[in-house]
C-alpha cells in the first residue's frame, strides 16, 4: 500500500499557493496535509511546522534547545517545494496495511489519530 498526498491547507494563511511572505527567507507556519492510501477513499490529518532556518535563528528556543519533530524545514518559502516536500514523503513511504502506513508517515508529521489505541481509532474514523 502507497500513501497518497490529497491536498494541504494553512491555519494560518488563507490562500496558501499565493502566500507571499514578508521575507521568503524566514518565515513560520503550520500546515494541515490530508494523506490516504493511493488505492482507496478515506484520508487523514498529518501537521507540520513549515520554516527555514533563519527564522529559527532568529527564534532560538528558549530553553538553548528544541525536539524538532513534525517540522519542514525550507531553505525559502516555496509552494511548489513544499507541495514536492509532502508528495516524496507519501511515495517513498509504504506498508501493508493503512494503519501501519500511517503509523510510519507519523514519524514526519503529527497525525490525528497517533496517541490512539486501535479500538479508539476505530470509534472515531469517519466510516467509508
Amino acid at each position: 500500500m502507497q500513501a497518497e498526498l490529497r491536498g494541504f491547507y494553512s491555519p494560518d494563511i488563507a490562500e496558501l499557493e499565493s502566500y507571499r511572505p514578508e521575507d521568503g527567507q524566514s518565515f513560520n507556519i503550520s500546515i494541515t496535509a490530508f494523506i490516504g492510501p493511493a488505492d482507496g477513499p478515506g484520508e487523514e490529518m498529518f501537521q507540520f511546522t513549515v520554516c527555514t532556518a533563519e527564522w529559527m535563528h532568529a527564534n532560538p528556543p528558549p530553553k538553548g534547545f528544541q525536539f524538532m519533530r513534525s517540522t519542514i524545514l525550507l531553505s525559502r518559502w516555496d509552494y511548489s517545494t513544499l507541495e514536492r516536500a509532502l508528495t516524496d514523503l507519501c511515495a517513498h513511504t509504504s506498508a501493508d496495511d493503512w494503519p501501519t502506513l500511517a503509523m510510519r508517515l507519523s514519524r514526519y508529521g503529527h497525525w490525528e489519530y497517533e496517541d490512539y489505541t486501535e479500538g479508539e481509532r476505530e470509534a472515531f474514523r469517519p466510516s467509508q
